[in-house]
């Protein structure tokens, strides 16, 4: 069995108000509403995970670039200028 944590959390009047009326709304718990929240935000991490590598890992796999292991690199690390980066902006 995973291991359970427990979080305490502190809200507002106002918050817990906002929230208590909006789980009554969704006819369920405050409770069950946040573990509904929380399992999307972890399955949309995940979901983007895959999205980012799957085009990389379906090209390899697939082999359509593997003659370009053969040609030479057109360009190396010390090639060109550095790209500014750009300021952190203000906030």
């Amino acid at each position: 069995m995973p291991t359970v944590r427990q979080l305490n959390v502190k809200l507002s009047a106002k918050q817990h108000e906002t929230l208590r009326r909006h789980a009554a709304r969704r006819r369920t718990p405050v409770a069950w509403l946040i573990k509904d929240y929380i399992a999307t935000l972890v399955d949309d991490e995940e979901a983007e995970r895959v999205r980012r590598h799957e085009p990389t890992q379906a090209a390899a796999r697939g082999g359509s670039f593997a003659w370009l292991a053969d040609e030479p690199d057109l360009y190396a690390a010390t090639d060109g200028e550095p790209f500014p980066t750009r300021a952190p902006r203000q906030r």
